[in-house]
């Protein structure tokens, strides 16, 4: 019956929504939703794929109407994108009438090529090569976070939706199909797939479906794209119910079981197998809020393993193609997009305007093919100290060199750095790494309560430290208490999501961020969470003065945090941009806070709001650090570029 009513649209005429006629060719894919054909019409002038959905996935005009609103949001949505490598653009929508029925059907541009599911079937078993699952992987990673930033999600993604084509002689990957926006149907019509389908899709886990379902997915894909096999392979004859329970509570995925069918530069690094185990088991999690936060966020962990695997060594090889970057999509996030409908934001003439800076100097280069994870300013801004894919550098007199670490630390565990008063340098990490590491190389290492822990941020004065992240074993934030007197003490945060920056006011109170919009204030009795709007992830904060605390996050949110009878409130302020921020920090004289982030966005907060600082037009890289200390202030970027204004040297 299927065959039938696939063979008779061929050379049938779709009418599009705007009366633009597509003919129906030749089939170029098949899958349980539907068909897709490629199709002529002479009004564009070029090839087109309509894919043409079966009639029985729609009950009625009410399902057709809500179809043809859905298109009409995917086309405003991927054609307000400025950059948007890596999708295939919707271009129209419309319906075929059927002996079953209307058959809707959705029009894109047509790519030619082979899907990845054929390529991986092609290599009978073994993964790919890592430079080339680096390379596709790369594309759908970035394509994937501009969906995201344009308030999509897709849902679906599977190796049969993403094509592999070449474009002016070098291989790209495109996603196809599956895309639905966040407003989208309650009931899609391409049903959810057991082998890449996040719990949430199978309704096994309750909440709106966010970004992360396509976090969970692309772990799958690219798993399978390393060994060759799925990473929830069906068993045979399993009943649904049986494997969805089997996909919300068994094991994760783990490269290292399957080490036989990886590409050999991973057979021979067990380290890296396990480092991508790690990831790929997070991203993998059951519960949403337990994946990495972003696509970014995943991809920016995976990368450099993957990179370190294909680069060349004493016996030759040509040098990994540069990683992909993120900083040219333009992020219209999600968070962003939801905070402007619950809390419009004044006007943009309502805020004052920053004066044009004075020109930038750079204070350092670009250190070729690597990606930093942390920065901080040392020796009262004489040199630079950054935490990389590669190792540890130092920047002074304006050329990187890379610092020394002592044996036994791994810079891949290394998650960040702060500064002890002692004038030692905190390194920590996955695993419960804690160590102090001295101007001449030695290493103290730091005991904790508990080693099953990976710690994603710090905060160091004369009182102790204080160490946030989340658990490894059972997941769920926590924080660690290392006073200078007293024993060390581990709190628990209120939700299960991971803490990702901690500060302590100037009148004694820690007060934490992370996922989900986490915001708590944390003492020796416990974790008091300090209630906003929660309309996106918070990245990191940094106190002031008076006990005022600036907090800053996905989409452009900043947060005021001051002390109140009864604790802590948290105020949600204007900001002059949509951009993801990562960093902020206070002057220690003036009280000023500033804040950085991706598409090198430099924030000065004024009394009316975040006002964008403009930079050199030469720094595109997003901004990990500032550091503020009037006249002077330093920025560094991601790739490893630092540039200061008023740096008396």
């Amino acid at each position: 019956m299927d065959a039938e009513l696939r063979q008779s649209l061929i050379g049938r005429v779709l009418s599009g929504a705007h009366g633009v006629r597509y003919e129906i060719g030749e089939l170029v894919g098949e899958g349980r939703s539907g068909w897709v054909f490629k199709a002529t019409s002479e009004a564009l002038g070029a090839p087109a794929a309509v894919k043409v959905y079966r009639p029985e996935l729609v009950d009625g005009a009410t399902a057709l109407a809500r179809f043809a609103r859905e298109a009409i949001l995917l086309h405003r949505m991927l054609a307000a994108l400025p950059e948007r490598r890596g999708l295939a653009h919707v271009l129209d929508h419309g319906a075929i009438e059927s002996p079953r029925g209307a058959a809707p059907c959705l029009v894109r541009e047509y790519l030619p090529g082979q899907n990845l599911a054929r390529v991986i079937a092609a290599h009978g078993g073994f993964g790919l090569p890592a430079a080339r699952a680096r390379r596709v992987m790369g594309h759908v990673a970035r394509a994937l976070f501009a969906l995201h930033e344009a308030g999509g999600v897709h849902r679906d993604l599977k190796p049969s939706h993403v094509l592999i084509a070449q474009e002016r002689g070098q291989e790209t990957a495109r996603i196809t199909d599956g895309f639905v926006t966040l407003l989208g149907p309650q009931d899609p019509l391409d049903p959810p797939n057991l082998l890449y389908g996040a719990p949430e899709t199978f309704g096994q886990v309750r909440g709106p479906l966010g970004p992360e379902a396509d976090v969970y997915s692309f772990a799958a894909v690219l798993y399978e794209l390393l060994c060759g096999t799925a990473a929830f392979a069906p068993k045979p004859g399993e009943p649904k119910p049986k494997a969805l329970l089997r996909l919300a509570t068994g094991d994760r995925p783990q490269l290292g079981r399957v080490r036989a069918t990886l590409p050999a530069e991973l057979r021979d690094r067990p380290d890296l197998v396990a480092a991508l185990d790690r990831e790929i088991g997070r991203a993998t999690s059951t519960n949403p809020i337990h994946r990495h936060g972003s696509i970014r966020e995943l991809w920016l962990a995976l990368e450099p393993l993957l990179r370190e695997a294909v680069r060349p060594t004493a016996s030759g090889g040509s040098a990994p193609e540069e990683p992909v970057s993120f900083d040219s999509v333009f992020p219209r996030s999600t968070e962003g997009a939801r905070l402007a409908a619950a809390m419009p934001m004044p006007p943009p003439s309502a805020a004052p305007v920053a004066a044009p800076m004075p020109a930038w100097e750079m204070l350092g280069p670009a250190i070729a093919g690597e990606r930093l994870r942390a920065a901080m300013v040392v020796e009262e801004g004489r040199a630079i100290m950054a935490l990389g894919t590669r190792g540890l550098y130092r920047l002074v007199h304006g050329a990187w060199s890379l610092a020394p670490l002592p044996a036994g630390i791994d810079v891949r565990a290394v998650r960040g750095l702060s500064r002890l008063p002692s004038g030692e340098l905190l390194l920590f990490g996955d695993a419960g790494l804690c160590a102090a590491l001295s101007s001449r190389g030695g290493l103290r290492r730091i005991a904790l309560p508990e080693r099953e822990i990976t710690l994603l941020a710090a905060h160091a004065d004369d009182r102790g430290i204080v160490l946030v992240g989340e658990r490894a074993s059972r997941p769920g934030g926590v924080a660690i208490f290392l006073p200078n007197e007293g024993a060390p003490m581990m709190v628990a945060a209120p939700e299960p999501t991971h803490l990702a920056g901690v500060t302590r006011t100037s009148s004694g109170h820690v007060i934490a961020v992370g996922m989900q919009g986490t915001l708590v204030e944390i003492n020796e009795r416990g974790a008091r969470d300090v209630p906003w709007g929660r309309t996106g992830h918070l990245y990191a904060i940094s106190a002031g003065p008076g006990g005022v605390a600036y907090a800053v996050g996905s989409g452009g949110h900043a947060l005021r945090v001051e002390p109140a009878h009864g604790g802590a409130v948290a105020t949600l302020e204007s900001v002059q941009t949509t951009r993801d921020l990562f960093g902020v920090a206070v002057d220690p004289v003036t009280g000023g806070a500033w804040a950085v982030g991706a598409d090198a966005r430099l924030l000065e907060r004024q009394e009316g709001g975040w006002i964008r600082v403009p930079l050199d037009p030469s720094v595109t890289s997003a901004l990990l650090l500032v550091w503020p200390r009037a006249p002077r202030i330093i920025v560094v970027a991601e790739d490893g570029s630092a540039y200061f204004h008023g740096y008396a040297r």
